[in-house]
């Protein structure tokens, strides 16, 4: 079996594993990179024809770059159903946003056709796909996101995409797998010194900043995932308000976020059990709270302008587009406001700028001054070094670990680990284009 990297090694963005036996040739995810623009933004040219797409999750670097293969290779696409109703919904965006600034490898009708190739896939049930048994476990990372476990001649393999090795309000950790030979896994924070804080801890420091400039008079700014992040920052405010410890004053919510939460709402079963009852006995989603203002590019204004204290959520998570470059272009030079970061920030990403501690972005053409606090805070729901640690240990039959997503110098660190706590399993740090032959 040759395993290829077409992309997502030693880097964070473009996602893509070229997995070929003999009888058998899959793509594992399909990814664009948010943080390049030149021809490292998409994934390399794959060396064969594949027999299928498997696409663990919808965040783009590793779905952005998939209607271009089933344009061109024609072949299933295999998801959860949620993945496929995400991915669609957020390549649509990113290929609107896109079109401004490059030319895109795939059209419009491109996204609608990977309708007429997708395969519905639900979790812990065995498929055959190509010669191979393919079985999807939860990851905990994202709605629908899965873990891939394959059975090829003979061999076992494990891609985990990305994932959480704790509970989040809205999703439980990833599953325990069948025993497996081969596992590739990520390594986004796989540097020892990117211990991730106690979710409940971080819960509060946020709303405490929050808080804080609400206090002020100040204007709060959240740019997050609309798929993941921007759900988790909603209920964590609608719990802090209701608890009296945040003032309840407007929050409004723009972009795909509005979208994204009815996908929400429609694969309710894919929740967690609390969120899945009140769902189903109220009729009504925690995100159809009355303390949610839904806005439209036409009442962004009302945000804006208001001379009160206010909170606004919004994409884009990595500050590359969207609604939230308005609000930062109108609202970033005032130094009573608040520019919540809320997950990973990729290098190249102006999210990744704010992050460290650059105050004047370029915007457009022009030069956008940030006078604003801006805070980074822990939601994310990728595994720190000690939780893909213990995801590794729970795997029974482990003979090597293939280590990607993750920047260069996290991706060598978490493999060190690997060598210094599980004796006889060998680690690769696999460079993009390499080939691993097992």
């Amino acid at each position: 079996m040759n395993i290829t990297f077409q992309g997502g090694a030693q880097e964070v963005g473009r996602s893509c594993v070229f997995v070929e036996s003999k009888d058998t040739k899959l793509v594992l995810d399909a990814g664009v990179h948010l943080g390049a623009s030149d021809e490292n933004r998409y994934p390399l040219p794959l060396p064969d024809t594949p027999d299928a797409v498997i696409l663990t999750h919808a965040h783009l670097d590793h779905s952005g770059h998939a209607p271009a293969l089933i344009k061109r290779y024609k072949c299933p696409i295999y998801a959860t159903p949620v993945t496929q109703d995400m991915t669609e919904l957020l390549v649509f965006d990113y290929l609107r946003l896109s079109r401004a600034h490059e030319e895109s490898p795939y059209e419009a009708e491109d996204v609608q056709a990977m309708r007429s190739h997708a395969v519905d896939v639900r979790f812990r049930v065995p498929l055959d796909v190509s010669n191979a048994q393919m079985i999807l476990y939860r990851s905990g990372h994202l709605l629908g996101s899965a873990m891939v476990w394959l059975e090829i001649d003979g061999h076992t393999v494990l891609y985990t995409g990305d994932v959480n090795a704790r509970h989040t309000r809205t999703l439980h950790q990833a599953d325990s797998t069948l025993p497996t030979e081969t596992v590739i896994i990520e390594s986004t924070y796989g540097d020892p010194n990117d211990r991730l804080p106690n979710l409940k801890k971080t819960e509060k420091e946020f709303a405490l900043a929050v808080k804080n400039t609400l206090k002020r008079q100040g204007k709060v700014i959240i740019p997050a995932f609309a798929a993941g992040r921007a759900q988790q920052a909603m209920l964590s405010i609608e719990a802090y308000m209701r608890s009296g410890f945040l003032p309840e004053v407007p929050v409004y919510i723009d972009g795909m976020i509005r979208k994204m939460n009815e996908i929400y709402k429609l694969y309710w079963l894919y929740l967690r059990p609390e969120i899945r009852r009140q769902i189903r006995y109220t009729k009504r989603s925690p995100w159809e709270s009355e303390m949610f203002h839904e806005v439209t590019s036409s009442e962004r204004d009302e945000f804006i302008n208001t001379k009160q204290p206010a909170i606004v959520i919004t994409t884009s998570g990595m500050v590359q587009g969207g609604p939230v470059i308005r609000y930062l272009k109108e609202l970033g030079d005032d130094e009573r406001n608040l520019i919540c970061l809320t997950g990973y920030m990729v290098k190249g990403t102006r999210g990744r700028q704010l992050q460290e501690g650059e105050r004047v972005l370029e915007i457009d053409g022009e030069k956008v001054e940030i006078n604003a606090k801006v805070h980074h805070f822990e939601f994310s729901a990728h595994a720190d070094q000690a939780g893909l640690m213990r995801i590794l240990s729970e795997i029974e039959g482990l003979k090597r670990v293939i280590v990607v997503h993750g920047e260069k110098e996290k991706a060598f660190a978490f493999s060190k680990r690997v060598q210094e706590l599980k004796e006889g399993v060998e680690t690769f740090v696999p460079r993009v284009g390499e080939t691993i032959e097992i």
